[in-house]
């Protein structure tokens, strides 16, 4: 019976991992959907692996990017959460990947850079070059708060509040 219980929990281990390496090559593939779908199977085996949520928020987020108006908005909520987890479980290798998607995602998130800059202070300093953290947040920053910004907020906003009613299919 002990052996029994041995090689089940040796099987279980192998599939979760055997999950994750197929989120992973399906990601590669551009397959975001069932990369999505690999990465939550591989999770309800490993709920406290940061590695897992960061995959799967990677995954979300760029299911966002390329799904309708009107799922994209609830994509980039599970992103969000999924990359949060990842950054509760092991702040430091995943902070920079939740800095980024605040960053680049406007439509989705009416207080992004603030939590973007919240991160800078975790972050520390750095001198400000062109493709430092903080340069980044000061062109963001200019990009969507500008006079070329106000025609277009209605609208993303609009098809994202949509997208947050109609149910996924």
């Amino acid at each position: 019976m002990v052996r029994a219980a041995i090689l089940l929990t040796v099987a279980w281990t192998a599939l979760a991992g055997s999950l994750e390496t197929d989120g992973q090559a399906l990601f590669q593939d551009c397959e975001f959907k069932a990369a999505a779908h690999a990465f939550e199977q591989a999770l309800t085996n490993d709920a406290g692996s940061a590695p897992l949520h960061f995959w799967l928020g990677k995954s979300y987020a760029r299911l966002a990017e390329v799904s309708s108006p009107l799922s994209a908005r609830k994509n980039a909520r599970k992103a969000q959460a999924h990359l949060e987890a990842a950054v509760r479980l092991d702040n430091r290798e995943f902070l920079m990947e939740l800095f980024e998607f605040y960053v680049d995602s406007p439509e989705w998130f009416e207080g992004r850079l603030r939590r973007a800059t919240a991160i800078l202070a975790r972050l520390g300093p750095d001198d400000g070059g062109p493709a430092t953290p903080s340069r980044i947040v000061a062109e963001s920053r200019k990009e969507y708060s500008g006079p070329g910004w106000a025609p277009r907020k209605p609208i993303v906003r609009f098809s994202a509040a949509v997208g947050y009613f109609v149910p996924n299919r």
